[in-house]
């Protein structure tokens, strides 16, 4: 055999055994990965979506929150049960600041659950209705303890008039809200434990305090005017009511007597009312009635319910908008209970011309999925509502917390835009999620579901401002403007509004929108963080190509003081336009034409003032960019392999020096 043929035949094996590998894994990888995965995370968030206006307003907004993180992280109020901590919340200048921010609408309220009763209260003290005022606090009244109710004569055995007795509106309060009564109740009630805290509101009427006093007409229209005006004043412009059947309204005749005022005549007054609140109110938007029935009731009584609604909402279409089921769902009938009736109530819907849907009530519940309550005695479990109101088709699901045991079921409510309507503060103090940290409403929003927020039973539990949810929502979930922006836009788009007021309705949010982001933007750039050390503590990547431009990140604290700044970056003595993206993240790219390889320092120079990093920048001839499908990386035209030799290839390689030395 030649030499020459024993030399091929040695190459041949020598370069069959060599394995080409990519370079190991670098800075500039490293940073390009990170970046693609974190600009992922902020398009699910919506912050990419921002303007730049918004982009500032939504930077000043993290300051604030921030600002409350620092004061509160010791003793952080969503994670505290919001009956010891409502004043520190709503006394927090970042509450403040959101009681400005649009909101949409409130989804999720019950109509007469809803005003704080101090205010309620003290609008009948200064009303001619303060004469008629009685209060149930003697012993005969153990089913009615506190109620309150109006009498012009015959007074029943067991009332007290409130006018010139010991009664103060704080006392009245503090014994029929839900957080004055844990308050002041001797041994506290456990966070989560749901049964007790629903017995003890039911056990005192908390849900039903209204319930008499606005069966008068008078303080009916009252109550709902404070409720509209309160609403505006934390601008809600849209509200939608869950309230019981209509009427029970009366008035008083001249001796003294209830009369009755029929559901026709009650639903009359109310479009009157509306007229002229929409006229002297443009920015209000609208308020409409879901009507409820008691989960609790039979078979039959649910069968006329459902039938005299139909009827009803045949003849006022704008004003009633769909039906749902209520009251604590491990205690009452499940919706399969019922489903022979609510099929009724579902056919009428689908040829209603969408102005009538099912908006239910389910998994308000922290039981497993199989756990079936004795109470009921429905053969299923309570988690299973949420199978039900699937199957109805409802247009949102109320609270959906036992949803969070499902995650397969995210991608098919997402697909069919099924909003959820979230109530931070009511699961909390009603012992469903303790630490609001843990509130499964962030998931879903992550998660691609249509999410709304909303309050619930303010009124009953000691408060009426949605603000309250916004704020332990943002501060239990980090959330950004963005969030709350998808928020308010959802509650206009998953709302049972018509499609021609929804359309007024967004038009009337985006301007208040404007305003909002407008006088926040002049807020923002006027602040003065004179007390603000910037520090900059870190840089990725630390190296480069010289022959293009590539985003760096500047890492630190502090950097608030660049807001509505020009910030630039200098690498030596070359400029580039710096931005910042996050209270504690400047992207500066890096100069063009940088014609020599050198390691530079970087520091910012922000309104002329010069703020040094002490980091430094190396620009280097090639750069080499690992890419193993899943990163979509860019990798440099001058990207090389690693060339490994195994342990065959030496031997076959020693052999091969040797002949050719002989």
């Amino acid at each position: 055999m030649s030499l020459l043929l024993i030399f091929g035949l040695l190459f041949s094996i020598l370069f069959s055994n060599i394995i080409l590998l990519p370079l190991p894994f670098n800075q500039y990888a490293y940073m390009l990965a990170r970046e693609q995965i974190k600009q992922h995370d902020r398009a699910v968030q919506g912050q990419n979506n921002l303007t730049s206006e918004e982009k500032i307003v939504n930077l000043y907004f993290q300051v604030l929150r921030a600002n409350d993180f620092i004061s509160t992280k010791n003793y952080f109020y969503p994670s505290r049960p919001i009956e010891t901590e409502l004043e520190n919340i709503t006394n927090s200048r970042f509450y403040q600041f959101l009681t400005l921010l649009p909101k949409g609408g409130n989804l999720h309220l019950h109509e007469f659950q809803v005003l704080d009763r101090k205010i309620f209260l003290e609008s009948i003290k200064n009303s001619p209705e303060y004469d008629l005022l009685y209060i149930c606090d003697q012993h005969s009244c153990l089913t009615k303890k506190y109620y309150l109710n109006y009498f012009k004569n015959n007074i029943p055995p067991g009332w007290t008039k409130v006018k010139n007795s010991n009664w103060t509106i704080s006392e009245i309060v503090k014994k029929t809200t839900l957080i004055g009564m844990l308050n002041d109740f001797e041994k506290p009630l456990y966070a989560t434990d749901t049964e007790a805290r629903w017995n003890l509101a039911s056990q005192y009427g908390t849900f039903s305090f209204y319930a008499d006093l606005v069966k008068y007409n008078v303080t009916r229209f009252n109550y709902m005017k404070l409720v509209l005006d309160h609403a505006l004043k934390e601008n809600v412009q849209f509200l939608e009511f869950r309230r019981g059947f209509f009427g029970n309204l009366y008035y008083f005749d001249n001796n003294g007597l209830q009369i009755s005022i029929n559901a026709t005549d009650e639903l009359n007054s109310l479009l009157e009312f509306k007229e002229k609140y929409l006229s002297k109110n443009p920015n209000f938007i609208d308020f409409i009635f879901i009507i409820y029935s008691i989960r609790k009731s039979s078979k039959d009584k649910i069968k006329n319910q459902i039938n005299n609604l139909i009827n009803l909402q045949k003849s006022y279409p704008d004003l009633i908008r769909g039906y749902d089921m209520v009251g604590e769902e491990d205690q009452g009938h499940t919706l399969l209970f019922h489903s022979e009736n609510l099929i009724n109530a579902f056919n009428y819907s689908q040829i209603s011309n969408q102005s009538f849907n099912l908006l239910f009530h389910a998994g308000e519940t922290n039981w497993p999925e199989k756990h079936i309550p004795s109470n009921h005695g429905d053969g299923v479990s309570t988690f299973e509502n949420i199978y039900d109101a699937l199957v109805l088709r409802t247009h949102r699901i109320g609270h959906g917390l036992s949803l969070a045991k499902r995650p397969d079921m995210y991608k098919y409510i997402s697909e069919r835009k099924i909003a959820i309507e979230v109530c931070p503060a009511s699961n909390q103090i009603l012992g469903y999620v303790a630490d609001l940290r843990n509130h499964p409403g962030i998931v879903y929003h992550r998660s691609g579901i249509p999410i709304v927020l909303a309050g619930d039973d303010p009124g009953s539990f000691g408060y009426n401002q949605l603000t309250v949810d916004f704020y332990l929502a943002t501060m239990a979930w980090s959330l950004n403007l963005a969030d709350l922006k998808q928020f308010a836009w959802n509650s206009i788009e998953y709302s049972s509004l018509p499609s021609n007021r929804k359309n007024q309705g967004f038009q009337k949010w985006e301007y208040q929108w404007e305003l909002f982001i407008n006088s926040s933007y002049k807020l923002a750039c006027n602040q003065s963080f004179s007390n603000i050390i910037m520090n900059i503590s870190d840089i990725l990547p630390a190296y480069g190509p010289y022959d293009k431009s590539i985003n760096v990140t500047l890492f630190g604290s502090g950097f608030e003081i660049a807001i509505c700044k020009n910030i630039t970056c200098k690498f030596n003595e070359k400029e580039t336009k710096g931005m910042i993206v996050d209270l504690n993240e400047i992207i500066c790219p890096t100069p063009l034409n940088n014609n020599h390889l050198s390691t530079v320092s970087i520091s910012l120079l922000i309104d002329k003032k010069i703020i040094e990093s002490g980091l430094k920048f190396k620009f280097i001839s090639s750069l080499s960019v690992i890419d193993d499908g899943t990163l979509n990386t860019t990798t440099s035209s001058k990207s090389n392999k690693l060339i490994v030799i195994n342990k065959e290839t030496i031997i076959i390689l020693s052999i091969l020096i040797i002949i050719w030395t002989f």
